[in-house]
């Protein structure tokens, strides 16, 4: 047996579960980025819409306070906070959206770790060696 090709054999074994290990990383990865992003835009659309439809309700209640009664004004106090409190449950919301997303991320990844502890160490290793590698270059 031929010793020098052993540790070649065993170095593209290590390097070909960390290109596999790291795809799957990566799109564990993604799917978090992408949940995260659309998330995003979930909580910017429902804040831009929300603040837009207080800002008009102040402003029109601005433009009317001077010719309103106490009673018309608590009822303009009334729905003016629970408009607020709409906001803060649509945010609510879309916030635990994100965190079931990120969660469901993280799950992916730590099952895949599960499932193969000894070539996810063999990947972690392989990744080691080759960003100590890198950053030894510099």
């Amino acid at each position: 047996m031929d010793t020098s090709t052993f540790p070649n054999k065993t170095a593209a074994t290590t390097a070909g579960a960390a290109t596999e290990m790291a795809g799957y990383i990566g799109t564990s990865a993604a799917h978090v980025l992408d949940a995260t992003k659309d998330a995003g835009k979930q909580i910017g659309a429902v804040a831009k819409d929300e603040m837009a439809a207080l800002r008009e309700e102040l402003d029109s209640l601005t433009s009317r306070v001077s010719s309103m009664s106490d009673l018309e004004l608590m009822a303009a106090k009334e729905k003016l906070l629970a408009k607020m409190e709409s906001t803060k449950v649509a945010a609510r919301s879309v916030a635990a959206d994100v965190t079931q997303h990120f969660n469901h991320g993280v799950d992916v990844t730590t099952g895949y770790v599960k499932e193969r502890p000894l070539k996810s160490m063999a990947v972690a290793g392989g990744v080691g060696i080759l960003l100590g590698m890198l950053i030894s270059r510099r």
